[in-house]
């Protein structure tokens, strides 16, 4: 498909704002794209319509050499149990400051303040892996939400949940990272149908009252795209993405297995008629597209990953 498919080079984005731009949603100048109150949306519909919410994830500082790296995602194994007490601690402490921690999922938390604050921040995946100065909030409420992280890194740093983690040999949770603030905004528009796992698509769609489907159902993309086939199908692949950030290479590999599996489905309709055109956007600065003709190119031959 890559060899065959017209390639267009686009100015460098974010794969979540790459997403958000699918449905008519992007950044504000001066803040963030407000994807915690979207993903919120998804995950507790009745919570998000209220207040400016973050992502407040849950992550393991590590300290190496004269810096702290920060780590988060699925590899921390937030439980349930953990993530309730973890998240009461916070609020005891926070109430005073007008902040409410919420846990929809184990390992994704948000956090709700009293109004929309003036402030930029990084996203989790930007950040995970590398120096945690090196990603300061900016605006003048950033001295804030460095307090609210600083505490809470304090809170939890001898509570019985990291205590035991630890005589467990698991990794601490030493804080939240806070990012993606705002308040729900307007989606215009949206693809007929959603095909993804990412709390943020999912929320997107919602607010569009728009079907979704998981990745886990790919088998179900054929009878899908036949027939009475949706005009527009959106497919959110972010099943690479984490295993790449936490430089493992074998869950990469299987998730690359998974999508050349896909992908052979989605070349199969367009060759049999149902899907017109495939448009693979690889988030940040490529995009490539595919149509039945130029399906046909058969001198273009394929060249591997490393020729694309």
């Amino acid at each position: 498909m890559l060899a065959r498919a017209d390639r267009e080079e686009i100015p460098g984005r974010d794969p979540l704002e790459t997403l958000a731009a699918a449905y008519g949603v992007s950044r504000p100048p001066r803040g963030d794209l407000p994807s915690g109150a979207l993903s919120l949306l998804a995950e507790a519909p009745d919570l998000a319509a209220t207040g400016c919410w973050f992502h407040a994830d849950p992550v393991h500082l590590r300290a190496d050499r004269d810096q702290l790296l920060l780590f988060g995602g699925a590899a921390l194994g937030v439980t349930g149990d953990e993530s309730a007490a973890l998240v009461a601690a916070f609020n005891a402490h926070f109430g005073v400051d007008g902040l409410e921690l919420v846990a929809p999922h184990p390992g994704h938390w948000y956090l709700r303040v009293s109004r929309v604050p003036d402030l930029q921040t990084q996203p989790l995946h930007v950040v995970s892996g590398r120096p945690l100065v090196a990603f300061p909030p900016q605006g003048s409420d950033a001295r804030a939400l460095n307090r609210w992280q600083n505490e809470a890194q304090m809170l939890f740093y001898q509570h019985p949940v990291n205590l035991a983690r630890e005589d467990s040999g698991r990794p601490t949770i030493s804080g939240v990272w806070n990012w993606g603030g705002g308040v729900l905004p307007q989606v215009p528009r949206e693809p007929d149908l959603t095909v993804a796992d990412h709390p943020l698509a999912a929320g997107l769609a919602a607010a569009r009252g728009a079907p979704v489907l998981g990745l886990g159902d790919p088998d179900q993309l054929p009878s899908v795209l036949s027939g009475s086939a949706p005009s527009s199908v959106l497919i959110f692949w972010d099943r690479l993405w984490w295993p790449a950030l936490a430089l493992d290479a074998q869950g990469w590999a299987a998730a690359l297995v998974e999508l050349e599996g896909l992908v052979a489905r989605l070349c199969a309709a367009l060759a049999a008629g149902p899907v017109g055109c495939i448009t693979l956007d690889d988030g940040e600065h490529r995009c490539f597209t595919l149509t039945r003709w130029r399906q046909r190119r058969f001198w273009r031959r394929g060249r591997g990953l490393r020729g694309v």
